[in-house]
């Protein structure tokens, strides 16, 4: 009995104690390479560069900019070209003229600077995107060393607890070992190969997800290189709050948008005052008389003449009835509308700073007192069991209980891990920059 369990608890405590990073390192083929794979940085920086979405969100700024062109040309002047000719007589009137547009009262000026002021509540709109995204691939990335943290785990687990059963199954048949430990520890093996591919499956979909946010098609390869055993970063919350009040993108574009509302608004104001358009023509008549006279030599003619007039004059539109007062009235209240976003902006990214510190230094100490504080202490406790079961004084279910538990410590342990990761990338996500 005594050979049987140290046999078979050598194989589980060689499972249960061997660090996380080295069991990914040395099973992770399809998903780690600790040398030539792509770390996190490099995947943010080729979605940045080729995730569709926020390529797509990107022509938002050339239209935007083209928007800024069109507001900067001037009104085109227009031709006026026309005759009369009489049906029934020799009487002829040729003209042509042209009229420009004045737009008084900067009305250009106004229009170009509400433009610029879009162009650049777009650019900050698509910056946010480019955050966003950029935290959704840190996201997925810690969520796939999650899972093949807990796969590797389960795969060594399952490695050393089937060997174990090897030997104990040879010692059934050589009479030296009951049946029932035998049973028992197929009923574990079997469970912890459930376990396995139920992680496999995770750790698959995971990586997909990951690759779907970097646009990478589902079938390109990755592996990746990265740990969630990262060192803690001593963070001071009052310069967070200023950086993220300063850079924080969709602030920004908020802000940016109440400019646009203050330029719109001008705008509506400018339309509402008087505008003129000045034209000038030139006309020339051909037209005279069904009588016959003497010209000036004393030759009889018939009386005609041809004209020749220029003609200059200003068309002014006068806002007597429509001064745009709805649109006005509508614009402050756009305005008002804008100022109250940015307040709300402005508050939010406060309480989303304050919150994500708070739970970045809870997920330190959690980390922390695994380390320390259980997952030492649970190792301890399955060596005790396993000296005790050597004495003959438990059974070996009791022993297998005791692995489950640390079974479920260790993947806790991953969790926690994972939970550090994503408070660290949210409060980088909070503050708009980075804590490493």
């Amino acid at each position: 009995m005594c050979l049987r369990a140290s046999i078979w608890l050598f194989l589980i405590m060689v499972a249960a104690r061997l660090p996380a990073q080295r069991l990914a390192t040395g099973q992770s083929g399809n998903y780690l390479d600790l040398q030539t794979g792509t770390t996190e940085s490099e995947l943010v920086t080729r979605a940045l560069a080729q995730n569709p979405t926020l390529a797509a969100a990107r022509q938002e700024i050339e239209i935007a900019r083209g928007g800024l062109t069109q507001a900067r040309l001037r009104k085109n002047p227009s031709l006026m070209i026309g005759g009369l000719k009489e049906v029934d007589g020799q009487d002829n009137r040729f003209s042509i003229g042209g009229a420009v547009p004045l737009e008084l009262f900067k009305r250009r000026e106004i229009r170009t600077e509400l433009a610029g002021r879009k162009l650049e509540a777009t650019r900050e709109s698509v910056n946010d995107r480019e955050r966003i995204l950029a935290g959704e691939v840190r996201m997925r990335f810690g969520e796939t060393l999650a899972a093949v943290r807990n796969l590797m785990f389960a795969e060594q687990l399952f490695q050393s607890n089937r060997d174990a059963l090897k030997l104990l199954e040879a010692r059934v048949r050589e009479g030296a070992a009951g049946s029932l430990d035998a049973d028992e520890a197929r009923v574990e093996v079997s469970r912890i190969d459930a376990l396995r591919v139920e992680d496999r499956a995770k750790a698959e979909i995971d990586l997909l997800k990951l690759k779907e946010a970097v646009g990478m098609q589902p079938e390109e390869p990755l592996r990746l290189k990265g740990s969630l055993e990262e060192p803690g970063v001593s963070v001071d919350p009052g310069k967070l709050l200023q950086i993220a009040l300063a850079q924080r993108p969709d602030l920004a574009a908020q802000r940016a948008t109440g400019s646009v509302m203050v330029s719109d608004l001008r705008l509506r104001q400018a339309e509402a005052k008087p505008d003129a358009t000045v034209s000038a023509s030139y006309e020339r008549p051909d037209t005279g008389f069904g009588q016959r006279a003497f010209d000036a030599s004393g030759n009889i003619r018939p009386i005609r003449q041809t004209f020749n007039y220029a003609v200059v004059g200003i068309d002014i539109a006068l806002p007597a009835f429509n001064r745009n007062q709805g649109a006005i009235e509508a614009g402050r209240a756009e305005l008002a509308a804008a100022r109250s976003r940015i307040a709300a902006a402005d508050l939010a990214v406060r309480s989303e700073v304050a919150q994500n510190y708070v739970r970045y230094a809870g997920a330190q100490s959690r980390i922390a007192v695994y380390r320390t504080g259980v997952r030492e202490q649970a190792a301890r406790n399955l060596e005790v069991v396993r000296q005790v079961y050597g004495y003959g004084r438990i059974t070996l279910l009791e022993v297998i209980s005791e692995q489950r538990r640390y079974i479920d410590i260790e993947t806790g342990y991953t969790d926690v891990l994972y939970e550090g990761y994503a408070a660290r990338v949210a409060l980088e996500q909070a503050a708009g920059a980075s804590l490493r």
